[in-house]
């Protein structure tokens, strides 16, 4: 573990450096973009030290690097507020779309899977594999504008574009958003259910389960105790993949739906060259899908002990 623990903080090291830098030398001037083409140069100077621009850069690195080390990240270019408490109201948001759409996933996908390998070779089985790949080929953005369409406009299940905050109204905020979770979680339930039958499906033939039901074990029985626990642990990979991906998911559909998230923020803060934010939001993603890897690897461990 404290190997692991080491790898993890080199692996975010590095991203910094590769964070830091990259945004450094990329073209364009914030100070530029924040008073314009007409300002004068020396307007501009003062701008370009106000906004920490000058001095060399791997002092410059150096002072981001320990600022977001003590939670400090530094000042947004654009709002000339603190980042740390630009984006404290956005985390809730983005956390509760992504695992909401992560539950979806997982309560759709582990009976629809087993359902789907129970039934092989018969005619359910043939439609679910039809239908799956069909959701599969859908993209994210696409799928919630269809959810849009139908469940808004259509049925009028929901308002589009009509955002409730979780501040004001919990119940409300966690309705409106799951539809967008769901349009996030729709392609990745097709993707989780084909690969999770097919490991089913393998375990099940191998020769354990034969030993299983000469000992008198039902299938039932044989199933949850010992076939999927064993598929399971592959398919552990793909559900932290599929978690990590979901953050980037997020970032489309907080568009669709009109969601003010992390997503949304990081356009707007990319168009703005808003640096600060930027950087924040890049390391905070590669922090979280360092601790979702390492939270999949003790899942392993505690699967297989083996492992």
């Amino acid at each position: 573990m404290i190997k692991k623990l080491l790898a993890a903080a080199a692996t975010l090291a590095a991203v910094s450096v590769l964070v830091f830098f990259a945004f450094s030398l990329i073209p364009g001037d914030p100070a530029v973009k924040k008073l314009g083409t007409q300002a004068t140069p020396e307007a501009l100077e003062m701008m370009r030290e106000k906004l920490g621009l000058t001095g060399p850069l791997p002092l410059r690195y150096l002072k981001w690097v320990s600022g977001f080390i003590t939670g400090d990240p530094g000042v947004s270019y654009s709002y000339d507020m603190p980042v740390a408490e630009l984006l404290g109201d956005k985390l809730p948001v983005t956390m509760a779309l992504v695992f909401m759409a992560f539950v979806i996933l997982v309560v759709i996908s582990v009976p629809l899977s087993i359902l789907h390998a129970r039934n092989e070779g018969k005619r359910s089985d043939r439609v679910l594999l039809f239908i799956g790949q069909g959701i599969m080929a859908v993209p994210p953005f696409f799928m919630g504008i269809m959810l849009t369409w139908f469940f808004g406009i259509i049925l009028k299940v929901f308002v589009p574009g009509g955002y409730v905050s979780y501040k004001t109204d919990p119940a409300g905020f966690l309705a409106y958003m799951f539809f967008p979770a769901l349009a996030i979680a729709l392609p990745r339930i097709a993707m989780t259910v084909k690969l999770l039958r097919a490991q089913i499906l393998k375990e099940a033939r191998e020769d354990y389960v034969r030993t299983a039901y000469s000992r008198g074990n039902s299938t039932m029985a044989v199933l949850y105790r010992h076939v999927l626990k064993n598929a399971f642990i592959p398919a552990l990979t793909f559900l932290s993949m599929n978690l990590t991906d979901m953050v980037a998911g997020s970032v489309v559909i907080e568009q669709v739906f009109g969601i003010p998230g992390y997503g949304r923020f990081l356009l707007n803060a990319i168009l703005g060259r808003d640096y600060p934010v930027v950087e924040a939001i890049v390391m905070g993603l590669a922090a979280f899908i360092l601790l979702v890897n390492m939270t999949a690897d003790i899942l392993y461990r505690l699967l297989d002990p083996r492992i």
